[in-house]
């Protein structure tokens, strides 16, 4: 059973309020404690809730472009990450999923801190996506199985192979964990918005004793 202690939150969100959003939690011990499919605000807002996370990974975008750098489109940080071999789609192409984050994460902090996460940027860094996109199937077994190595008591892909969107909002709350262990790092301007992605010493698996430092 996951310890008890901190809980890191994942949240894999939809632009529209009929389509999947994944949500999952795990332990300060990188253990998974649940992981589901929703699609009502309500929802997300109740499982939120029922954990009490000490910090949100939310994959979407948090903040709109500034126009600092002589675009509305895109933001800093989307055109950093893209800089760095990890695309993303433009802000402005993401409008109804950026306003619904934005709306989620106002009624959710201060109580619930959320930063925002990239989970295809986290699996370059962790080095979990390979280069066979042949079968959708098997690259969710793929990344799944390899997840495994970073959190605890994921099901082996023998008895179900994850959705997309759960194993996002693992990647979600793994990120959120790694952040609270000074294991990401910033890309894009502070004052239009940030993604933080694992930086360089994120690609080794937190053991028991630096998890619960």
């Amino acid at each position: 059973m996951p310890s008890k202690g901190k809980v890191f939150f994942g949240v894999d969100l939809a632009g529209r309020i009929d389509e999947v959003t994944g949500v999952a939690a795990l332990s300060d011990k990188a253990e998974l404690i649940f992981v589901n499919q929703v699609k009502p605000d309500l929802a997300i807002r109740n499982y939120i809730d029922y954990h009490r996370p000490c910090l949100i990974g939310m994959d979407a975008p948090l903040t709109i472009p500034s126009g600092r750098y002589g675009t509305y489109a895109s933001r800093k940080c989307d055109r950093d990450l893209a800089l760095l071999g990890i695309p993303t789609f433009a802000t402005s192409m993401l409008a109804q999923l950026t306003f619904r984050a934005i709306t989620i994460t106002k009624m959710l902090e201060p109580r619930y801190p959320t930063i925002e996460v990239y989970p295809h940027a986290t699996k370059v860094r962790l080095g979990l996506t390979h280069k066979d996109k042949k079968i959708k199937e098997i690259s969710r077994e793929i990344v799944q199985t390899r997840l495994s190595r970073f959190v605890k008591n994921l099901p082996r892909t023998s008895k179900i192979v994850l959705s997309d969107h759960e194993l996002d909002a693992i990647l979600a709350a793994y990120t959120a964990l790694l952040h609270d262990h000074s294991l990401t790092q910033p890309i894009g301007d502070a004052q239009e918005g940030l993604i933080f992605i694992p930086n360089d010493k994120a690609r080794k698996p937190l053991s028991f004793t630096e998890a619960a430092e």
